[in-house]
């Protein structure tokens, strides 16, 4: 049976047969079919897909039917992990129960998710007794011998990491198909069937990983679908990045000691003995390092310059590590047996540090920024490039025949370019596609005529002010979105006693788990929640539990982040104008994320109130405006409350 989107999306379509809820959406059809033909056609794409569009069918469903009508194999990476467990605990499931078709569907998460066989039964062997874990060994060995996935998310009782960390497979100190356990190991499994299967569910770092290795990390596929696309430029950064911190050094260290033991009988006792002594050199080194570096980073982040190189490289981690190198050439065994695969990956790990080291300390690839930070408390070390649009061109966009982006903020005024420059796309079929949902009925856009500038020497008053007055308006239900900690805190501070006063409810981020807050949120209609960063998305929260957004300033990112600043001022360099050309367009997509909490449903109702002025007063405010939904605009306050009534 062809794809055909009238038949399964359409009005009398399949889907409305067989889903009781099904509401027929033509952006949905749009998408749909522009999905298809981009794969068919061998072509890129980009496609903004409004809220209440249903993008996980508009792209599930062409990809299932290009695959099985093509013989081809294709991938949908996603950002987050909620979206690829509804994928393929949810969507996957009905599709695969409602369409005439056979097709084969895997789930693929990072290594370090699955347990590794070989590791569990060194632990049984003894290690775990010199842990102190064994308490957990009983209950977690029945699961060891009765799951089929390896699952570390899937276990029937909570694993702690310092045990998981000593049984998890990976890339270090895994022999491959050397290994003894490898016919029954769980990761490997998987990797055999991903070549079976017509479509593989990942997320956005595994896919970058195997653009990264050359196709090394999933078997060879046709067509791409990237989800949250507008998180692609974030996860590129992190993915191509270095870091070297005092536990990329122990991890080496325990990695040692476990191949010592693997070729105990195998070299000569001399070669285990030196390798011993050089891995007890460099991990001290490592502990006295990365102590001597700590007072040298003196704020949030120090940039390593010309002028204070020379300090964070005065270490002998270079000459220990090229030791090793040298004791593993002695390392004289069976290249068929387990030992081999282990002096292998080890002799990887050494060489990944050593260029890692050079690559950071004497900082001569222009094209990275480089810096040390402090991270969990401890001195870290980071190279970060400063343009993934080349790195993604080379290794994603040019390697594979069709990569679609989806997301419901991609284009900034109207157009792609943005995200197409900083992502490298070159020629893209577009597609922007408005939300389903009336705006003009569902929502209110306010900026009220007392929002002051950012710069205002009593902006926080007038922040604390509106906010207590759209909660008057709500009745509660309010989402309040800050862009610091700083300012976030002190308006909590100054609004609480208020709140309580006439019996409602603060919750502010970072006084209690996220997930849990929104919850507590959603339970009590007389409350306001707090939060910054990861608030502005991927909340959902239809009907009466959200009635107001209240965005407190324009969300441009601050420059604090080295990569950031590298970003700007290479465009100054080129003779841009690094505001309009990277500032304004990134604020907008998150201002856009933000907004898009309010309305989820054909039935929700509420407001967006924006407190910072300069999205009317400022020359680039229009854009702004003109990037967000057509909701009914107002700058008094207070038809909040009639709104609600009307």
């Amino acid at each position: 049976m062809a794809f055909n989107s009238e038949k399964l999306l359409g009005p009398a379509g399949l889907l409305a047969k067989e889903l009781p809820t099904y509401e027929y959406r033509l952006e949905q059809v749009q998408m749909a079919d522009h999905v298809y033909e981009s794969l068919k056609q061998g072509i890129h794409g980009l496609i903004e897909a409004g809220t209440g569009v249903g993008k996980s069918l508009a792209y599930l469903l062409p990809l299932i039917y290009y695959t099985v009508e093509e013989d081809k194999r294709a991938v949908v990476a996603t950002h987050t992990i909620t979206l690829q467990e509804q994928l393929f605990q949810k969507d996957i499931p009905f599709l695969q129960e409602i369409l005439d078709l056979d097709f084969h569907v895997e789930v693929f998460k990072g290594r370090g998710n699955y347990l590794c066989l070989r590791r569990w039964s060194e632990l049984l062997r003894g290690r775990g007794n010199q842990l102190g874990l064994v308490d957990n060994l009983e209950r977690l060995n029945q699961w060891v011998e009765s799951t089929t996935t390896g699952d570390y998310n899937e276990a029937p009782l909570s694993i702690p990491w310092e045990l998981w960390a000593e049984i998890r497979c990976e890339k270090e100190t895994c022999p491959e198909e050397l290994c003894s356990h490898f016919s029954k190991c769980f990761y490997w499994g998987l990797r055999h069937r991903l070549a079976e299967a017509h479509l593989i569910i990942t997320n956005q770092a595994m896919l970058l990983a195997d653009a990264r290795t050359e196709g090394h990390v999933l078997p060879n596929y046709d067509g791409v679908v990237i989800d949250e696309a507008h998180n692609l430029e974030e996860v590129a950064t992190g993915s191509f990045s270095h870091e070297l911190k005092r536990e990329s050094f122990f991890a080496y260290y325990r990695t040692g000691t476990q191949l010592q033991a693997a070729l105990r009988d195998v070299v000569p006792e001399y070669v285990i003995q030196d390798i011993n002594i050089v891995l007890d050199e460099l991990v001290k080194e490592a502990g006295q390092y990365f102590s001597q570096i700590e007072p040298l980073i003196t704020g949030y982040t120090t940039p390593l310059t010309e002028e204070n190189r020379h300090h964070f490289g005065q270490t002998s981690l270079p000459k220990h590590l090229q030791d090793l190198q040298e004791l593993l050439k002695e390392c004289n065994v069976e290249e068929e047996g387990e030992a081999f695969g282990l002096v292998e990956q080890f002799g990887e790990f050494t060489e990944r540090l050593i260029n890692v080291l050079d690559l950071i300390l004497l900082g001569k690839d222009p094209t990275y920024v480089y810096w040390a930070e402090t991270q969990n408390g401890e001195p870290c070390l980071v190279a970060a490039p400063i343009d993934v649009s080349t790195v993604l061109q080379e290794t994603l966009f040019k390697n594979t025949p069709s990569v679609i982006l989806t997301s419901a903020t991609l284009s900034t005024n109207q157009s792609f370019d943005y995200i197409q420059s900083q992502l490298g796309l070159t020629t893209t079929a577009n597609l922007i596609l408005g939300s389903p949902f009336t705006y003009e009925e569902q929502a209110l856009l306010c900026v009220p005529t007392q929002a002051k500038n950012p710069n205002h020497p009593r902006y926080a008053h007038y922040v604390a002010y509106l906010i207590l007055r759209t909660v008057a308006n709500t009745k509660g239900g309010v989402l309040v979105l800050f862009t610091s900690y700083s300012l976030m805190d002190e308006i909590a501070d100054a609004i609480t006693p208020k709140l309580d006063e006439v019996g409602y409810t603060l919750f502010k981020q970072g006084d209690g788990p996220r997930l849990g807050l929104i919850q507590d949120f959603q339970a009590e209609p007389r409350s306001v929640l707090f939060g910054t960063n990861s608030f502005w998305e991927g909340i959902d929260l239809p009907g009466e539990a959200l009635k107001a957004v209240v965005i407190t300033r324009l969300p441009f990112t601050v420059p604090d982040r080295p990569v950031t600043a590298a970003r700007l001022r290479a465009i100054e360099e080129a003779g841009g104008n690094s505001f309009l050309e990277y500032s304004v367009p990134q604020a907008i997509l998150r201002l856009k994320q933000g907004f898009g909490r309010l309305i989820r449903t054909r039935t929700d109702r509420g407001g967006v109130i924006i407190l910072d002025e300069r999205i009317l007063t400022t020359y680039y405010g229009t854009q702004f405006l003109s990037s967000l939904p057509p909701a009914r605009f107002t700058r008094d306050l207070d038809d909040l409350r009639s709104f609600f009534t009307d």
